[in-house]
């Protein structure tokens, strides 16, 4: 049998740990396992509205990742502070494309 684990499928449109890894380090984060179960819930937010960060908490406990809501805002302030993540307004976010994060374009 394979060893390939459920989070390693592949979801059209969602990014892959290596390519979150990437992110985070484009705008100058550390990779962290809280860090990447945030961005990748992110990435299968929907895009217009965002996600709050309680929704953003149900989605990961429902998943089976053990983050605390006050460890899900913190990353989500982190990751909004360094331009991975923009804030849409009523305490919403939602992931900011490769494109717009500052420094993205430096990590060639």
């Amino acid at each position: 049998m394979s060893t390939q684990t459920p989070s390693s499928r592949s979801v059209p449109g969602e990014p892959d740990t290596r390519q979150c890894r990437e992110w985070l380090q484009a705008v100058g984060l550390r990779f962290s396992m809280p860090r990447l179960k945030v961005v990748e819930a992110l990435c299968r937010a929907d895009e217009e509205q965002g996600v709050s960060v309680r929704e953003l908490h149900q989605q990961l406990s429902e998943a089976g990742e053990p983050l605390s809501l006050v460890s899900v805002r913190q990353v989500l302030h982190r990751l909004a502070g360094n331009g991975l993540v923009q804030a849409t307004g009523r305490s919403r976010y939602r992931l900011a494309t490769p494109d717009q994060c500052p420094r993205s374009s430096s990590a060639a």
